[in-house]
């Protein structure tokens, strides 16, 4: 497999990291730019590591890990999503901020966000690739992802005097979440 061919995999890998990333900067949720960067930071080393678990575990159990794991990542996805709704309604117009992003919950990110890396590195066991770089890549392009979104959404937030960005966040997550089950049952 060509470089390019890696690094335009390690760019659509990271899509679902922008895109939690970008939620949580827009739903405004107090998360600190040094706790975005640790969110970005495991980022990368969950899809880097996921994609290595899965290219070294081969074709061993390939149909019961994706299944399981878009129903695992789904779930946290949607539950986060919903936090994100439900709080946008239970706060004040001046109270926009939910639960810090502890440790658990930037862990829980990361392994939703890293579950299509875990298939992306079974398929590369089919394939001649240099699995170093391959890894490199998915991990920095989650990373730089995952900051870039997290600005985006935190600089679009500002704009926005009302609980919307967080209604909307939790809607994109909810979607992320819910493309994961939908994705393995298109044919």
């Amino acid at each position: 497999m060509s470089y390019l061919s890696v690094i335009l995999i390690a760019v659509i890998e990271a899509m679902d990291c922008f895109a939690v990333a970008t939620s949580i900067g827009l739903g405004r949720s107090g998360v600190s730019r040094l706790k975005a960067t640790v969110l970005a930071l495991s980022f990368g080393f969950f899809q880097g590591g996921m994609t290595l678990i899965g290219f070294f575990s081969g074709t061993l159990a390939k149909h019961w890990i994706h299944d399981l794991g878009s129903i695992i990542a789904c779930a946290i996805l949607c539950l986060l999503g919903a936090k994100f709704i439900l709080e946008a309604f239970r706060k004040k117009e001046d109270e926009h901020k939910i639960a810090n992003l502890g440790f658990a919950g930037i862990v829980l990110l990361s392994l939703a966000t890293s579950i299509d890396a875990l298939t992306i590195g079974i398929s590369f066991a089919f394939v001649e690739i240099d699995m170093v770089f391959a890894s490199i890549a998915i991990s920095l392009a989650a990373i730089l992802f995952g900051i870039l979104g997290f600005e985006i959404g935190n600089r679009a937030a500002r704009f926005f005097k009302s609980n919307l960005p967080q209604i909307i966040a939790g809607i994109i997550l909810i979607a992320i979440g819910i493309k994961t089950i939908w994705q393995p049952l298109m044919p």
